[in-house]
């Protein structure tokens, strides 16, 4: 028999910007339920959360680039569950060249970026319509606004996410479901990624923002019923950019910053003797 507290539902929430806005969204009052893969310590956060803010949640630990695993949570969550807002933030990238990229590194971009999150807010729309307001949060990328060499498959799908959501939000109107997409720039996660950004150089330096911030402005701009959320005036100029700038010379240039995030080749050290 489903509980009649109403949960918003985040995924990859057990680090990064989906533990922040799991966090925010605790602080303001909402029961969550907490998905992420195994091993991320998600009981001791949902333990955490319930202790520090008096709500109810829940974590599933779940590989959602395994449909069967994807399918069987999405079941069980809904036979217990009332969802009023599904917040899809799981999502994985990297720099690298396309031709050193495994294929099963590529795969699972394009599984857990676009397949994962297209089927769970499938899953989830039935449930979604039955409340008199629902969301869906997708969160996109401002790489979603154009090409990038040496990322290739992330911002293509996110430019899938960002098309998807628009969509989506027109479709329902008239429905109580609200659809908004995130497009945030480089965000401040943990060492290794703040290194690969500062590799950039000083414009991606001036874009980069902590999780705590975007959080903030996707959850404000939320309410404030925006459809598409660019977090920062530097992004938003980053948009504008990208829009206008012709895409052979914004290629070139981008060529150039995302080529220093790759790893130094391998010198050999012959012997003289």
């Amino acid at each position: 028999m489903k509980t009649t507290k109403k949960y918003t539902l985040i995924t990859g929430s057990s680090m990064g910007l989906g533990k922040e806005m799991a966090t925010e969204c605790a602080r303001r009052g909402r029961n969550l339920i907490l998905v992420a893969l195994p091993g991320g310590d998600l009981q001791h956060f949902c333990d955490e959360l319930q202790h520090t803010f008096l709500i109810h949640a829940v974590c599933r630990e779940c590989d959602l680039t395994d449909e069967q695993e994807l399918s069987e949570m999405a079941d069980g969550l809904l036979a217990k569950y009332n969802i009023d807002q599904l917040i899809n933030n799981a999502g994985v990238g990297g720099t690298t060249r396309f031709e050193d990229s495994s294929p099963e590194y590529l795969d699972r971009i394009i599984h857990l970026n676009i397949r994962a999150t297209t089927i769970l807010t499938r899953l989830m729309l039935p449930e979604l319509k039955k409340h008199g307001h629902a969301l869906i949060l997708n969160v996109a990328s401002v790489a979603a606004f154009g090409p990038l060499p040496f990322k290739t498959i992330y911002p293509a799908s996110k430019a899938f996410i960002y098309s998807f959501s628009r969509s989506l939000s027109h479709e329902l109107k008239g429905t109580g479901v609200k659809v908004s997409v995130l497009t945030p720039g480089p965000i401040m996660t943990n060492a290794d990624v703040s290194a690969r950004i500062m590799k950039q150089g000083f414009l991606a330096r001036l874009c980069l923002q902590t999780a705590s911030q975007i959080t903030l402005h996707a959850l404000n701009g939320v309410a404030h019923g925006k459809e598409v959320i660019v977090p920062g005036k530097m992004n938003r100029l980053n948009r504008f950019l990208i829009k206008w700038t012709p895409e052979s010379l914004r290629l070139g240039l981008m060529y150039k910053v995302i080529q220093r995030e790759l790893p130094e080749p391998v010198k050999i050290l012959t012997n003289p003797n």
